[in-house]
């Protein structure tokens, strides 16, 4: 995926919805003032942006990146990841790293969706990690290959993922074959949510 963009933002009061944004293109730029963010990285952070609420990125599976990112969107709900079946293995190990953001960010996400999920400990660590601090979370939905897709495979995850112990009491967590709106392949608009556009209608 390919996605050229550079974006200035001087007032956008009402901007509720960003994306798909790619970590793969050098010229992704995004300008909100003084604070930037080159391919999906948080270069300068001078003023939060409180406006956006979803955000759809596609990108490694990089725990820390995101993070970068919420302290941007501080009031973001909705994050939808397509995630590079290529990307490097990591640890997303957080406990200790991000201890200092866990005590003093309001995480207001209340839906995490997750693109080419394979079920690898990188991955469990990065959605272990909205699970066990994400109050206000609601839904967690994996899109899987068809091939790992059953019984067996969802009971695993629901053990490493340590739903038993989520914060959030009402957070469900949806395994699937399906996947939720690209929008970049969208040819016709008016199939598009208005509210949010990456949703599956599925």
């Amino acid at each position: 995926m390919d996605m050229r963009m550079r974006v200035s933002v001087i007032s956008a009061p009402r901007l509720a919805t960003l994306g798909y944004i790619s970590q793969d293109s050098p010229d992704s730029k995004i300008m909100f003032g003084s604070t930037v963010i080159q391919r999906l990285c948080v270069v300068s952070l001078t003023m939060v942006v409180r406006t956006v609420k979803i955000l759809a990125v596609h990108m490694n599976f990089n725990l820390d990146m995101v993070i970068e990112l919420m302290k941007c969107f501080v009031c973001l709900e909705k994050l939808y990841m397509k995630i590079q079946t290529d990307s490097p293995a990591g640890t997303n190990f957080w406990r200790h790293k991000h201890r200092n953001f866990i005590t003093s960010q309001d995480i207001r996400l209340k839906t995490l969706v997750l693109g080419h999920y394979r079920g690898i400990q990188a991955q469990v660590n990065f959605v272990t990690f909205f699970i066990l601090n994400a109050k206000l979370l609601e839904s967690i939905r994996l899109e899987v290959d068809s091939r790992d897709y059953n019984d067996g495979f969802f009971a695993e995850q629901c053990r490493m993922l340590q739903m038993e112990k989520r914060v959030s009491r009402g957070a469900q967590l949806c395994v699937t074959t399906g996947s939720h709106n690209d929008v970049s392949s969208t040819v016709d608009l008016s199939d598009l949510d208005l509210v949010d556009p990456f949703t599956c209608r599925c």
